[in-house]
């Protein structure tokens, strides 16, 4: 009943991992059921490589195991009170990028710093909490209000998305802009960045214009 979101997870647990976003079995991704409060969820402790559709199991957004036999990611939490504060959100990339996690650890947002953060824009920091508690869960959804990603403070990325294709993409343009701002800075020069009612004019006129 489940297959096809099963597979998209096996599909894009392969694609973090192959991409450098996560090593082991760091991370995890979901994807939302249609309109219902079910979603598709990495099991936890799990090669991404030796993931199989059996191996994927579907949870409802308070956490309850509703098919599957493997234990789902341990911020399953996580990912069930995003769904739950936001049903626009279908889907959920949490990586732990090289660059963004380097941001994390300073606990500095990426800004608006050129016109790809000006369609995302800026990423903030989500307070610390430990792995899979609720209070990290809290933490994260309150910072994810009015955005697409956030970074989660001593520990990496995470990106939603009207699907697991849009989430993934986003993971990846933004730790390309957290590398380009981390090397910004490294510089011990000035880093100028695009202010706020600039970056809404251009957001504007790009929305407009860019593309077919």
């Amino acid at each position: 009943m489940y297959e096809e979101y099963k597979k998209e997870i096996v599909e894009y647990g392969r694609k973090i991992l192959n991409s450098n976003h996560v090593v082991g079995t760091s991370g995890n991704i979901s994807v939302r059921i249609g309109n219902t409060s079910l979603f598709a969820i990495t099991p936890s402790g799990m090669p991404y490589e030796e993931l199989t559709v059996d191996d994927i199991p579907i949870i409802d957004v308070k956490g309850e195991r509703i098919e599957g036999t493997k234990k789902p990611s341990i911020e399953v939490r996580m990912h069930g009170l995003i769904y739950e504060h936001y049903p626009d959100v279908r889907a959920i990339v949490h990586t732990h990028s090289v660059y963004t996690t380097v941001l994390s650890l300073i606990r500095k947002p990426l800004p608006i710093i050129n016109e790809t953060m000006v369609m995302v824009g800026d990423v903030p920091v989500a307070e610390f909490a430990r792995t899979g508690s609720l209070e990290l869960a809290e933490n994260v959804t309150k910072a994810l209000k009015g955005r697409r990603a956030v970074i989660l403070a001593n520990h990496g990325l995470l990106c939603v998305g009207k699907s697991l294709k849009e989430s993934f993409a986003l993971c990846e343009e933004i730790e390309r802009d957290a590398q380009i701002y981390v090397l910004a800075l490294s510089t011990g020069m000035s880093v100028h960045i695009i202010p706020e009612e600039e970056a809404k004019k251009t957001r504007e006129w790009l929305s407009k214009n860019y593309g077919q």
